[in-house]
């Protein structure tokens, strides 16, 4: 046989090598394939104590996990700490070395079956020392990839002890030039500047309600088998929620714990017990629970400063709706969104939403204003029965025409109820809005949904004539231009060509008409629309802002005082 020629038998060799690269390159593009993305996935949650799951049961266990997940469904990040990310390396380097076996095992036998073909020496000599290259060039790479799973290892302990030893300090922070120097030679050995990466968490097939469904094989394998864990891999899962039931009439337990993938490491445990008429709670809860499992959420240092002295004496710290109750002005929060409120007594409520990196202190420095605390009153240009409210809070009525609300330096938005429940609304902008001001309204009471509803029919009706009257119109065009020419050629005579001249210039005329009968509907029925906003209230003199007078009411008071002395 000669050289370079290959036989039936190595053939099918090269053939099931090659085989074998495809199958572990698809096994690993998954994970590798798609960066920046940590996939969490569900699958069917399992009842304990032998239950047998009829067609309720298998409901619930299916529902659970999708709930879970659905109530995770929002703008989350992963930490991928260094262990997280060496679990993915070594699983590509693994990978990596058992394809790179294989074709060495390939090359070993074919260097062996050299010595059965019948080559000379010096083609026996020569085929050998061509098949050892390439098992050197095997081993090389088996090397490199053995020295690269060493360097890995050591980089990811560094990072962990770098991490676990808190020094990592801001890029802002002020250092001294000991510590500086001190802080280089800690990290001169650390490749990357950033020790964790963030991901963003993406679900299984980008749908909450998908579950992964694991093959016989690898359950029965077990969770954290490497049959259960190529397929988990496969599917480009970087975390998998499992879970188990357990019922005792209306009552269950659910058991929830996230896996790690690839190492099939458990991230956690929750537990939530509930009945099974409120599962939406059940799984909200676990949702919440296993929140800073997936997000893997490392905490932040709020440094915050209020002034003036007065508001910060009396504050109140609100972060997710929830009161701080600190002593200290230092918070140690969770990495991600909060929203944070600071209120103070006689001082305007500040506040605001923000991603918080983390392993990084900030500093929150709040500048409370004073609120404008006093009365402005409002009057109605037209004597209208009905009452006034600002802000939701009915305003007293001073005179016929004028009524007294309290301010605190905000905008107002008002409204005026008219005796049979039409309203209509107003404004005050912040720049009237002071102690002793006087503003005017005109306002104009009436059902605007229904008074936009009328103008839009009037304006689609309009609409509709004229379309139709163009029908004519470019039909007594066209047969007036034919009549036209068929007239100069004197196959016609002139009253038929005037004729249809006539209609032309009356249809014209017409679709005109309903044209601007059109644009006038139009017109009405935006301004109809725009009727919802409100008005804008006018400064009035301040002359005007008259004092209430109590005694009427004292009276009032005195009377049923005395109502109710009699009573006794």
């Amino acid at each position: 046989m000669a050289l370079g020629m290959m036989t039936t038998k190595y053939k099918v060799l090269r053939h099931i090598s090659i085989i074998s690269l495809i199958f572990l390159f698809c096994s690993i593009y998954p994970l590798f394939g798609e960066t920046g993305k940590w996939v969490i996935a569900a699958q069917k949650f399992q009842y304990t104590r032998g239950q047998s799951e009829g067609a309720v049961q298998s409901g619930v266990s299916e529902m659970l996990p999708s709930a879970i997940l659905e109530n995770l469904n929002r703008s989350l990040q992963r930490n991928v700490m260094p262990d997280e990310q060496l679990e993915r390396n070594l699983y590509k380097l693994r990978t990596e070395r058992q394809s790179l076996y294989l074709q060495l095992s390939s090359e070993y036998k074919k260097r062996d079956a050299l010595v059965l073909e019948h080559y000379s020496d010096s083609k026996l000599k020569s085929a050998i020392k061509t098949e050892e290259k390439k098992i050197k060039e095997i081993q090389d790479k088996i090397d490199a990839n053995l020295n690269e799973l060493k360097e890995q290892t050591e980089e990811a302990t560094l990072k962990m002890n770098l991490i676990s030893n808190q020094t990592v300090k801001n890029d802002d922070e002020e250092l001294s030039e000991f510590e500086k120097f001190r802080q280089l030679f800690k990290n001169i050995f650390v490749k990357d500047k950033s020790l964790y990466t963030p991901e963003t968490i993406a679900f299984y097939r980008n749908d909450s309600a998908s579950l992964f469904k694991p093959s016989e094989n690898a359950v029965k394998a077990g969770i954290t088998s490497g049959t259960f864990e190529k397929e988990v891999v496969s599917a480009g899962i970087n975390s998998l929620i499992v879970g188990s039931i357990t019922g005792y009439g209306d009552y269950i337990s659910v058991s929830a714990e996230l896996f790690l993938y690839p190492g099939a490491k458990s991230a956690g445990i929750v537990t939530e017990i509930g009945s099974t008429n409120d599962m939406e709670l059940i799984s909200s809860s676990i949702a919440m629970q296993l929140l800073p499992l997936i997000t893997n959420a490392m905490p932040v240092e709020l440094i915050i400063e209020i002034f003036p002295a007065t508001a910060a004496a009396n504050s109140e710290i609100y972060i997710d709706d929830v009161l701080q109750s600190n002593d200290t002005n230092n918070l140690i929060l969770d990495s991600g969104v909060h929203n944070i409120q600071f209120i103070s007594k006689n001082y305007r409520t500040a506040g605001t939403s923000y991603y918080f990196e983390g392993n990084k202190r900030y500093s929150i420095q709040v500048n409370f204003e004073e609120l404008k605390i006093g009365n402005i009153q409002i009057g109605l240009k037209k004597n209208i029965p009905g009452e006034i409210y600002a802000n939701g809070v009915k305003a007293i009525p001073v005179t016929d025409t004028k009524s007294q609300i309290s301010i605190d330096g905000n905008a107002i938005l008002g409204e005026f109820i008219a005796e049979n429940g039409e309203t209509s609304f107003y404004y005050i902008p912040k720049k009237n809005v002071l102690d002793g001001n006087f503003v005017k309204i005109n306002p104009k009471p009436m059902d605007r949904m229904s008074y936009i509803d009328t103008r839009r029919k009037w304006m689609y009706g309009a609409y509709s004539v004229f379309m139709l009257s163009l029908i004519p119109a470019f039909y007594t065009d066209g047969q007036f231009k034919n009549k036209y020419q068929l007239y100069n050629k004197g196959q016609i005579d002139y009253s038929e060509a005037h004729a249809y001249q006539t209609a032309m210039n009356i249809t014209r005329g017409i679709a005109i008409g309903c044209g601007v009968f059109w644009g006038y509907e139009l017109v009405r029925y935006l301004i109809a629309a725009n009727s919802v906003l409100p008005q804008k209230a006018k400064r009035g003199p301040a002359t005007e802002f008259v004092i209430p007078d109590n005694s009427s009411q004292t009276d009032t008071t005195e009377e049923n005082k005395i109502d109710d002395g009699e009573q006794q």
